[in-house]
């Protein structure tokens, strides 16, 4: 299937009015952004524990918090302390995206976030978990969402 993309410039334009909620950046070399980024960037930018997201060519970050003063980077580190957040990297030849890192320290944000990912997600993709250190919630987002299809590593 053939992704679609969105200008850089319209996408900027976008996400004018939403800057006052979330801070949404773009590595500088992308010109154009695949749809389905822009679609679950709106996303998560609606949801308001998350006030940084950060687009790159293959993955989307979103936080609540940033580290780095110049280039601020969303904290999605597993286990931190106050952060919520999630980094999902996007293997668009595979049509497969994996859940790199998630963290939510208040209950029910980190099924949000998988919520914003996944209402996205093109019906044929995959989503796989890489390393489950969870305790848990991946095999009840698997049970909420078996309309996926999940991917075993």
């Amino acid at each position: 299937m053939q992704l679609e993309y969105i200008a850089k410039k319209e996408f900027e334009q976008l996400f004018l009015k939403l800057r006052a909620e979330s801070e949404i950046s773009v590595l500088k070399k992308l010109n154009k952004i695949p749809k389905i980024f822009v679609e679950t960037a709106l996303s998560l930018s609606k949801l308001d524990f998350i006030k940084f997201i950060r687009i790159s060519e293959n993955e989307i970050r979103a936080s609540s918090e940033v580290k780095g003063a110049r280039i601020k980077i969303p904290i999605t580190q597993t286990h931190h302390f106050t952060a919520t957040g999630i980094n999902i990297i996007y293997h668009f030849e595979y049509e497969t995206i994996d859940f790199d890192e998630i963290n939510s320290p208040i209950k029910g944000n980190g099924t949000k976030m998988v919520e914003c990912i996944l209402s996205n997600l093109p019906n044929h993709w995959k989503a796989g978990i890489f390393m489950d250190w969870s305790g848990g919630f991946w095999d009840n987002m698997k049970l909420k969402y078996k309309n996926i299809n999940w991917v075993d590593y």
